[in-house]
Parts: C-alpha cells; structure tokens; sequence
C-alpha cells in the first residue's frame, strides 16, 4: 500500500508533468506564431527581394533565397487581403489552399549584346494610294543556341521584328540546420544554362500546417 506521503509525491510529479507539457504547448504556440508574423514582414521587406548569387562548376549563376514557411491561415488570409494574387492564377488549387504545398515567383532577364549585319533587298510594296512602290529594305537574321532573331523592313516607315528566347530554368528545393536537432531553414536555389539570363528576384513559399 502507498503511505500518504507517496500519494502526495505521485500528485506533485503528474502536476508537475501536466505544467511542463502545458509550457511545452504554449511556448511552441508562441514560437509558431512569432514566425509567422517574421514570415509576413519578411516577405513585404526589402530583404526577401535580396537575393544572393554564386557560380556553380559548370559557370553558371544560380541565384540562392531563402524559403519562407507560412500556415496554411496565413497564406488564405495574405490572398484574402489582397495579397499573393499570383496563387488565384492556377485552377488546380482549392480555394482554401489546402493542396498547395509549394509556390514561388521569379523574375528572369535574358541580357546580351549581338552585331548584326544588314542586307539590302529589292522590295515592293502598295502605299496609301494603292500605288506600288519599290524600295531598298534592309533585313537581318540572327540565331545562336539560345536565340533567334529576324528583321524585314515592310516598307520605308515599317517593319516586323521576330525573336524566340530560351529560357531553361532549373531549381530546388533543400532544407539546412544548424546543428543535428536544429529546425530545418528552407532553401530555394535556381538557374539557367542560358548563360545570357539572370534570375534578380526570387520567391519561394513553404506550406507549413494545413
């Protein structure tokens, strides 16, 4: 049989659990929704449009950002705000965003210089009053492995401009800690082979809880 004493001690010990699952809870409350007011005011500051750059060994540039991880609330109410207007973009996710697992934006620039060399070709055309009209119309062509361009002047006051760009983007998505039992930051890192473009802006968005 249990003396009082030990009935007194087991009170004591399952009090003492109940109190420190109860301050478990509610620090692990308070740090969830600490991050995700740091997730918010990160993704309208100035720093989430940072992103940083390295070479890879094949040369080319990726652009590296961190992932912001938001609640699944926090994302339904930014888009309700008037926020994340991209998401309402696609007709696969439910309204209440309980499928989405992954978003992100970037912005890719395809920069580069070319020298082109214009031909002189005989070319007719009818003007405003139905007369034919030849002239001397200076066109260009110039492809490469990412880009084709082709000029044709029409008539001495206009032309037609075509070009094609490939813009082959690759990325992923990782995780990192800081030690073994660390919380797990997100990384999102992208690039292209092209080595005319360059990604300045990235944003990637993690799911947290549903």
């Amino acid at each position: 049989m249990f003396n009082i004493r030990t009935k007194i001690e087991a009170v004591f010990l399952l009090l003492f659990i109940i109190a420190l699952i109860s301050s478990w809870t509610f620090y692990n409350k308070y740090k969830d929704e600490k991050e995700q007011k740091q997730g918010i005011e990160q993704l309208f500051s100035k720093q989430q449009t940072e992103t940083q750059y390295y070479k890879n060994r094949y040369g080319e540039t990726v652009s590296r950002t961190q992932s912001l991880v938001l609640e699944n609330k926090t994302i339904k109410q930014l888009v309700k705000d008037g926020n994340l207007q991209f998401l309402q973009e696609f007709q696969g996710l439910k309204k209440n965003y309980k499928n989405l697992e992954y978003a992100f934006q970037s912005l890719s620039k395809s920069v580069d210089s070319i020298y082109i060399h214009l031909k002189d070709t005989s070319f007719t055309y009818i003007d405003s009053k139905g007369d034919t009209v030849k002239f001397i119309a200076k066109n260009w062509k110039k492809e490469d492995k990412w880009s084709k361009f082709d000029y044709k002047e029409l008539s001495p006051d206009s032309a037609i401009f075509k070009y094609e760009v490939d813009v082959p983007i690759d990325g992923v998505l990782y995780w990192k800690r800081k030690w073994f039992l660390g919380k797990k930051k997100y990384f999102s890192e992208m690039t292209s082979s092209n080595p005319h473009v360059k990604i300045p802006q990235l944003l990637e968005l993690k799911v947290g809880k549903k």
